[in-house]
């Protein structure tokens, strides 16, 4: 049979880190006493596969700029330290399996072993290293390499119940950006809960609903059906921007997930004078949007052309002045909160 038009597999790149026992605070900003290990592999599977081959966690999504730093690294540490905090994880497979063990011991063994990794300062230390050496690797294979070929890198931290320590990793692929200017979506979906922490479950319960979306829409937005408020989107945070009073409207910090992108349209806010109403966009108020617009790591601000209405009908957008002023802004902000992980020395 000939191979000729079979389609080369995406070479992906897995960084891990394999403890032993639980870390203890670095006391050198040397990293953890333990010396712990960073296995890198090469992998055909992208960020979503590999987060659900590992129990939940806190995980985020980064990208690179001219692939030597990350956008606002550590911010995305301290998500990483936040959603820990945040999150209850199963104390071991014993306890699931109900089995007769000292409950309260094994809760222990997990506050305890994770209490490094909630500190955002000792997870930085770590958090840097198996990042660094994931990009390495990726930016080594040819085709990653090439000029302008920015890399999504996708951290987990999450709890290894066999061997009673926590597990974080790295995933390193290509960055996928919109090719168009402006997109299409779909209000798909109820509120989420716990907004607030950036659990890998997610992953697991938006599937079905990404599955659904046609090639052509770009996101699903998440609506509350009894107020017809609007919260966020998949993957995505969700913005109208109201014309009567020229103010970006957003839904309150407290009910969603705060992107890093999110953040830096906040800071362009300011220091452009552009007012930012914290209350849920609502669809009876739709008419009086002048656009809309959606923000991630991927899409940095990406307006929004037509919004699919749950009854069918279709929801269309010129464009917005103000919209593209902030988008403008906010990319010029990104790239001056680039933290260098690499130097070109790395890419040679």
């Amino acid at each position: 049979m000939s191979t000729t038009n079979v389609p080369h597999p995406q070479t992906y790149t897995l960084a891990v880190l394999e403890l032993q026992s639980p870390p203890t605070p670095p006391s050198t900003g040397t990293g953890t006493d333990t010396s712990p290990v960073v296995i890198v592999t090469t992998t055909h599977k992208d960020a979503n596969t590999i987060l659900l081959d590992y129990p939940p966690g806190a995980y985020t999504a980064m990208r690179t700029f001219s692939c030597l730093g990350i956008m606002d690294f550590s911010g995305h540490v301290t998500r990483i330290a936040n959603s820990l905090s945040q999150i209850h994880f199963p104390e071991s497979d014993r306890i699931t399996a109900g089995e007769d063990v000292d409950v309260e011991s094994e809760e222990l063994d997990v506050k305890e072993g994770l209490a490094s990794f909630r500190d955002p300062g000792s997870l930085k230390v770590v958090v840097a290293d198996v990042v660094r050496k994931a990009l390495r690797a990726y930016f080594a294979v040819k085709e990653n390499g090439e000029a302008g070929s920015e890399a999504k890198v996708t951290v987990l931290c999450t709890w290894n119940v066999k061997g009673h320590v926590p597990a974080l990793l790295a995933h390193a692929e290509p960055l996928k950006v919109p090719k168009e200017r402006r997109c299409k979506v779909k209000v798909h979906g109820s509120p989420r809960h716990h907004a607030t922490a950036k659990d890998s479950q997610w992953v697991r319960d938006r599937a079905a609903l990404e599955a659904t979306l046609s090639k052509d829409t770009n996101e699903g937005l998440l609506l509350d059906e009894a107020s017809q408020n609007l919260y966020e989107g998949l993957s995505s945070n969700f913005y109208a921007f109201d014309r009567k009073s020229q103010s970006v409207v957003t839904a309150p910090l407290d009910s969603v997930l705060q992107g890093t992108i999110l953040k830096v349209v906040l800071a362009v806010c300011e220091k452009q004078k552009i007012p930012v109403q914290f209350k849920f966009p609502n669809l009876r108020d739709i008419d009086h949007w002048e656009g809309a617009f959606i923000t991630s790591t991927s899409r940095l601000v990406l307006p929004i052309e037509t919004i699919i209405l749950p009854d069918g009908s279709e929801k269309k957008f010129g464009e917005s002045p103000a919209i593209e002023l902030i988008r403008f802004h906010v990319l010029q902000e990104c790239q001056r909160r680039v933290e260098a992980l690499l130097t070109a020395q790395d890419l040679e």
